[in-house]
């Protein structure tokens, strides 16, 4: 048995083993320290710990980048001010830090620069478009006038204004010749 156990509360004495399990002690200092069993030390520790679950990871994960921030913002101040190089390194290591809890890796950093330049150039639909709208502003006025008019119609209307097709209708093209009667003499191959 030993001699330099305290009685103390079972509920004070698993704050203070729990406080001095925080402070470095482990688990094997601390069962002989307590006289307990090592796993009734663990069971104290974890009971003490919040629990393992995502909210609590979620609160724990902001509340170190919460302290990384604020450790690079006394820093920096220093580094600054001081012109202190030690400061200034542990600013740039606290910065590596924060940008990697955040998501932002050499990798990413990277490729922003080019995912940018290429998002400022047009589409390869953006493109033919725009070669489309060129071609269609250069046509002479009053066929774009010709368009616009009969888009404003519809088909049937169109059609019963322009009238009948007629051959040789002033376009430019040659009459229809008769068509070539075939050959009565040719013999099936």
């Amino acid at each position: 048995m030993a001699d330099g156990v305290e009685l103390i509360p079972i509920s004070d004495r698993d704050e203070v083993i729990f406080r001095a399990w925080e402070e470095g002690k482990g688990p094997h200092a601390l069962s002989r320290e307590f006289a307990l069993p090592i796993r009734r030390v663990e069971e104290i520790i974890d009971r003490m710990l919040p629990v393992f679950d995502a909210q609590n990871q979620l609160r724990a994960y902001k509340r170190e980048l919460r302290r990384l921030e604020d450790l690079s913002g006394e820093f920096f101040a220093i580094a600054k001010r001081d012109k202190n190089h030690e400061s200034g390194h542990l600013v740039a290591r606290l910065n590596e830090r924060i940008c990697a809890m955040r998501g932002f890796s050499p990798v990413n950093v990277r490729m922003d620069p080019l995912t940018v330049e290429v998002k400022q150039q047009p589409s390869q639909h953006e493109r033919i478009a725009a070669a489309i709208n060129q071609m269609w502003e250069q046509q002479p006025p009053v066929k774009r006038a010709l368009h616009e008019r009969l888009d404003q119609l519809t088909p049937e209307k169109a059609l019963e204004l322009l009238g009948p097709l007629e051959p040789n209708s002033g376009n430019g093209a040659a009459a229809p010749s008769a068509p070539v009667p075939p050959a009565d003499d040719a013999e099936p191959r």
